[in-house]
Formats: structure tokens, C-alpha cells, sequence
């Protein structure tokens, strides 16, 4: 065994949680070996300076890895990794796969956590939740900690909140998007061509996520300095109360809730690998 990292998968995460390591000097590159079929993902990896495979079973030779692959994949993966014959930290940022099914595909020697980052991971600001399985060491904890915070803000919360961190912080970035295509859209309306319109959205939102990031004043507290009676804001927001963009905004995070329990029903009932080998019906 060593104390090389794996990362199985190298998609938008997986690369993103890579770079974090690296510039926050976690672990070194050459440590980290990352797992993919995909060539270019490969290449991308061995450009920041990682050894590369496709094997999942070369994880077998570190003491500590990260599955940042599809849910859907998962299965898949699991037989080619077969069951840890080591004691391995399993760090997953796979959606609706339970801890409990984790150990069920890894066997009785993987430490466990599950986290959910968002896409800010890219340029280290994230919120990510975790959470850690009752045989994860302080050392484990430490780690992952550290491995977490390099790309942004992280939130201990427990498992069965998962799905409504998800809702709020995982897809939260889309609602963003969303509100920003909207507006531009709507500037363009009114009568500025595309590109001065992407550009007032852009800075607009920023600042404002940023103010309200790094001020001690609360959301309702900035919205009420920009809201002056009688004002502009407030007539655009008497149009969002008379749409009840409020009671859209619960919805909304309610159905995203939902969504995460039935995907996480309906990855429990997918065969994966037993602990001895066998395969197990959830």
C-alpha cells in the first residue's frame, strides 16, 4: 500500500477537486493516480502532472480514494474494483449512493464519506456538505477536511439531509444561471444588444453575491437597502410577489428534493457488488 490518492473519474469534478489538492498543496501530483477511460480526461490529468490508468483495480495500491464517477456508473465500477482488501478511505461525490451501499460494494475495510460539491468547485468556491461514516479515523476526518476546503466552504451535515443539500447548494448554482439568462434576455428586451446586457447581468449578480457573501448584512437586509417605497425595485417586485416567486422558489427546491429520494431509491435497488463478493438486491 501507499499513501497515493486515486481518483476514479476525472470529469468536472474529479478535475476540479484534483487542481484544489494540488494548489493548496494537499498532496503532490505525482501522488495522485487518476482512473478514466476517457483519453482526453487522461491527458488533462497528466498535464497537471498525475499518473494516469484505466483499471480501477490499480486503485487497490492506495490508501485513500475518491469516486467522482456518474451514479449510474457506479455498479459498473464497483465490480472492476472488486472488494478492498486494505483499510481505504473511500471519499464519494457520486449523488443518491448511501454510505451504507458504499460499504456494500467495498467491503468491510473502506472508511466512508460522502460529499456533495457544486460546480463553483472549478474556481474554489463551492459550498460543500459531507458527511462521515461511523469508522472514519481523526486522521480521515482531517483530510478530508482539508481536501474539501480547497475548493470552497464546506458544511458537516448529516446523511439524511443529503438530498435537500443537494437541492440547495448542488443545483443552486442552476438557479443562478437561470435568473442571469433570464435577465439578459429581458435587458435585451428593453432595448441593449446581447453583449452590454450579458455584461451589466454578469457584474450585477456578482457583486451582489458577493456583498452578500462577505458583509455582515443578511439577504432581507440587502434587499430592502435596494427597495426604496415607491421605487423602481419595488415595482419589480411587486411583480415577483403577484407571480409568488416564493411559493416557486419552495416548489422548486421541493421537487429537486424529491427528485434525490427517488434517485436514491432507485440506485439502492440496482445489484452492486456484496462485501464477499457476491451481489446484493437493495
Amino acid at each position: 500500500m501507499s499513501d497515493a490518492i486515486a481518483v476514479l473519474g476525472f470529469g468536472t469534478m474529479g478535475c476540479a477537486l484534483v487542481a484544489g489538492m494540488i494548489r493548496s498543496n494537499l498532496v503532490a501530483p505525482e501522488t495522485i493516480l487518476v482512473i478514466d477511460p476517457d483519453s482526453l480526461a487522461r491527458e488533462r490529468a497528466s498535464g497537471l502532472g498525475c499518473r494516469v490508468s484505466t483499471d480501477p483495480s490499480d486503485a487497490a495500491a492506495c490508501t485513500r480514494m475518491i469516486i467522482a464517477v456518474k451514479p449510474q456508473s457506479f455498479p459498473e465500477l464497483a465490480l472492476a474494483l472488486g472488494t478492498l482488501q486494505s483499510p481505504t478511505l473511500v471519499i464519494s461525490v457520486m449523488a443518491g449512493v448511501s454510505i451504507a451501499r458504499l460499504h456494500d460494494a467495498c467491503g468491510p475495510h473502506a472508511r466512508c464519506t460522502r460529499c456533495m460539491p457544486n460546480i463553483a468547485a472549478q474556481i474554489g468556491l463551492a459550498v460543500t456538505t459531507y458527511t462521515f461514516a461511523p469508522g472514519c479515523t481523526d486522521v480521515d476526518r482531517d483530510f478530508v477536511q482539508r481536501l474539501l476546503g480547497s475548493v470552497g466552504t464546506t458544511v458537516e451535515i448529516s446523511e439524511n439531509m443529503f438530498n435537500a443539500a443537494t437541492a440547495a447548494g448542488g443545483s443552486g448554482p442552476a438557479y443562478l444561471f437561470l435568473l442571469a439568462e433570464t435577465m439578459i434576455d429581458s435587458a435585451v428586451r428593453l432595448g441593449f444588444d446581447h453583449a452590454t446586457a450579458d455584461r451589466i447581468v454578469r457584474q450585477s449578480l456578482l457583486g451582489a453575491a458577493t456583498l452578500l457573501a462577505r458583509g455582515p448584512r443578511n439577504a432581507a437586509e440587502l434587499r430592502g437597502m435596494v427597495t426604496s417605497q415607491g421605487g423602481t425595485t419595488s415595482a419589480a417586485m411587486a411583480i415577483f410577489d403577484s407571480y409568488g416567486f416564493r411559493a416557486m422558489m419552495h416548489d422548486a427546491l421541493r421537487a429537486a428534493n424529491n427528485r434525490g429520494h427517488d434517485l436514491a431509491s432507485s440506485a439502492a435497488s440496482t445489484q452492486a457488488p456484496h462485501s464477499n463478493g457476491a451481489t446484493v438486491q437493495r
